[in-house]
């Protein structure tokens, strides 16, 4: 980035850091300096505000005052003459404070000389600053659970992969899913990625599926999975249960992997859509403005692709710019965009676009030099501190956060006039009715 701009992409040894703190059954060491620690631990407690520092972090220097993320604190010194036993040093003291086996997570600073791993650690030999988040993340995952001792055993529930703390209000999400999966019958064994207590981490070996609802976050981890105890892996076609049409998508095909009968989720999900399309029908404006705006988005393809196909399909609205930042559903990303005719979308200028879904970070920044714009936050790092209502991107809610925020977003003049369709000229009329869209599935319209 020559032009000096901040780094705001989450990169693998983030993810790595993230994966071996989340995941309840290890826990990160940062071999590195304090600074490399330093942004790690600020969005850790971003993302998991009830981490709180107990007495245990003012035991060793290692943590610094902190619960989370111990660091060796390289220094000038270490780096010439080694850090071999400061390494091991700090691999006993978090272990003997922890009780868990630590993942060693080599900074830039670190990766530049060698040194042994003790043994009691589990380590990475693949370079993680090579990494984007995702594959990071997925990688210390699934090289924590190979030095795990798990449970097996085949009880007929669902393990959640690839979902969990970095996600936008992911404790509202997880309950969202497994709000989905109760209606009809599927009980969760794990969500990992959402600090589990050790011990259920332990068991995900007990589970008859495996839904990967990132799977860019897991790819590696369900492979093992299935390898280790013959656990089959769903990888959603529609992507993330983000929008109606993919949460539908997910219902069906967990019900149909599961056995189960899809329809008490289902009516759920269009009971909650007629709530949301009576509400809009209210505001007359705000529904038809959004028919032909131009919009950017960047993010997990998860994400991206889902949202897309809603905002496009649903409310006619036309992608100026989208950039991926995995492969996992570029392919049906890329085919969207060329059966719709915006193949130029990929990579293209957002100066035309109206809204904006992208990280906390330049969603704040957007809000405060374009006002004129709608910024919708979708990504990490997040802008807000404080998630009180239920702020998420899965399921239901998650419909109702996207709406909410891209129409709110918008700086509109009223100037009072009415705009029922019979007191409009026609026209405007025919104008307006050339063409209906609706957050409904078809049945429903």
């Amino acid at each position: 980035m020559g032009d000096g701009a901040m780094m705001t992409v989450p990169d693998g040894l983030l993810g790595a850091a993230l994966a071996a703190e989340t995941i309840g059954l290890s826990c990160a060491l940062v071999n590195g300096p304090g600074g490399c620690r330093s942004r790690m631990q600020t969005l850790l407690h971003d993302l998991a505000p009830g981490i709180h520092d107990g007495t245990a972090c003012c035991r060793s220097s290692f943590f610094s005052r902190q619960q989370h993320l111990p660091c060796t604190f390289l220094d000038d010194e270490d780096l010439v003459f080694g850090s071999e036993d400061k390494v091991s040093e700090a691999v006993r003291t978090v272990t003997s404070i922890t009780g868990r086996r630590p993942l060693v997570v080599d900074t830039l600073a670190a990766s530049m000389h060698c040194y042994d791993s003790p043994s009691d650690t589990i380590s990475i030999a693949e370079d993680l600053s090579e990494m984007g988040f995702s594959e990071g993340y997925d990688t210390a995952a699934c090289a924590i659970l190979a030095e795990t001792d798990l449970d097996g055993g085949n009880d007929g529930s669902v393990n959640i992969l690839g979902y969990g703390v970095t996600d936008l209000g992911w404790k509202q999400g997880s309950r969202e899913i497994e709000r989905l999966l109760a209606l009809m019958g599927v009980k969760i064994n794990c969500v990992l990625g959402c600090m589990p207590d050790p011990d259920v981490a332990k068991g995900l070996g007990k589970a008859a599926l495996n839904i990967m609802v990132r799977p860019e976050l897991c790819r590696r981890t369900s492979d093992h999975l299935e390898k280790r105890f013959g656990i089959p892996s769903l990888r959603p076609t529609a992507g993330a249960p983000v929008g109606y049409p993919s949460t539908r998508s997910f219902v069906r095909e967990v019900a149909d992997a599961m056995g189960a009968d899809p329809s008490p989720a289902l009516e759920f999900i269009d009971e909650e859509a007629k709530s949301v399309h009576s509400e809009l029908n209210g505001y007359d404006r705000a529904i038809r403005g959004l028919h032909s705006k131009g919009f950017a988005i960047v993010g997990e393809s998860s994400t991206t692709y889902p949202l897309m196909r809603w905002l496009m399909e649903s409310f006619g609205m036309a992608p100026f710019s989208v950039e991926l930042l995995d492969s996992e559903y570029e392919r049906e990303t890329l085919d969207l965009l060329e059966s719709s005719g915006f193949s130029d979308a990929v990579g293209g200028p957002d100066h035309d676009s109206e809204i904006v879904f992208c990280d906390g970070l330049r969603a704040l920044e957007g809000r405060l030099n374009q006002p004129f714009l709608s910024f919708v936050e979708t990504g990490m790092p997040y802008g807000r501190m404080v998630n009180l209502v239920g702020r998420t991107l899965v399921g239901t809610t998650g419909c109702r956060y996207i709406l909410d925020e891209m129409m709110n977003g918008l700086i509109r003049f009223r100037c009072g006039q009415p705009t029922d369709p019979e007191l409009l000229p026609k026209a405007q009329r025919h104008c307006m009715h050339r063409k209906t869209y609706s957050i409904l599935p078809n049945n429903l319209q």
